[in-house]
């Protein structure tokens, strides 16, 4: 599968989008037909119990995978990715809240020689609740000081990538929301082109399937394990940084309290968890590089 195809595989997950899908399907169709490109649209329902399926099967001239249950937003982009014949692989998300008209810009940097471009969402700030703006700006800072980067939108929903640069690190891309966030981070971990269009957001059609906090703990999860993967050594660095406050700090505390069998037993307890930890993460970086590669 080469570049020189010009082709692009378009995917679009849904679960219960009755509201918006029909309408997403015709913008993605009537967008296509001004732009000079090969294209396949892929519809992955991924295990929608309203009556998302009874809309869309009436749609032509589309591909529609269909999962029995629903197992996440990045797992039904992972199905389509899979099942996608181009190089170039396009996601939105169904709800409308994307200008999938501008889908153009975003194939002319491709065609610039990106790995990966993002439509980077600006008015963020004006849609979101003071504490959702709060949430998202610790974040966005975490990812950038983590992996050393300028990330403006890490978690856009709107996007196209290399489908061959995907595979490489394809089974560790989060199965949920988180799917665009490591993705993001994997891209930056191998050093890929990646180029951000600023473009605005709109207010969804239906209600959001996203569990905030469920969600972010995941995310900085797996966050921490690409650091693991690709630098180690500041992972290794900030943990030692971890240990010294919740461990060493407090037996230093306990002993000045004049209680020194509770501080060793503190000292014992703390070091040899954080101890099983580390070998945990240097586990996990074993088993991400025999996984390379795989697909």
């Amino acid at each position: 599968m080469s570049e020189s195809q010009h082709g692009i595989s378009f995917i679009v997950p849904v679960f219960n989008e009755e509201g918006s899908i029909v309408h997403t399907i015709h913008r993605l169709k009537e967008t296509f037909k001004t732009i000079d490109i090969d294209y396949e649209i892929i519809l992955v329902n991924d295990g929608s119990v309203d009556h998302t399926i009874e809309v869309i099967v009436q749609e032509r001239d589309i591909k529609i995978i269909s999962h029995p249950i629903n197992i996440g937003y990045g797992n039904a982009i992972k199905t389509g990715i899979k099942s996608a014949q181009y190089e170039w692989i396009g996601i939105v998300d169904a709800d409308g809240t994307y200008k999938i008209e501008r889908l153009k810009d975003l194939i002319d940097e491709m065609k610039k020689g990106f790995d990966m471009v993002v439509a980077a969402r600006t008015n963020l700030h004006q849609l979101d609740t003071l504490l959702k703006t709060i949430f998202r700006w610790l974040f966005v800072s975490f990812i950038r000081f983590t992996i050393n980067k300028r990330i403006e939108d890490p978690n856009s929903g709107f996007r196209i990538f290399k489908r061959s640069m995907v595979l490489d690190f394809f089974p560790f891309l989060c199965g949920e929301f988180s799917f665009t966030t490591t993705l993001t981070i994997f891209c930056y971990g191998e050093e890929c082109f990646v180029r951000y269009l600023p473009m605005e957001y709109g207010k969804r059609i239906g209600n959001s399937k996203v569990k905030h906090f469920r969600d972010t703990i995941k995310a900085v999860h797996l966050i921490i394990q690409g650091i693991i993967y690709y630098n180690p050594i500041k992972f290794y660095l900030l943990f030692s940084v971890f240990m010294g406050a919740v461990v060493a700090f407090p037996s230093c505390v306990i002993a000045m309290l004049e209680m020194p069998v509770l501080s060793l037993y503190f000292l014992i307890w703390g070091t040899a968890s954080i101890f099983l930890i580390a070998l945990g993460v240097l586990g996990d970086i074993v088993r991400m590089g025999q996984f390379r590669k795989k697909y």
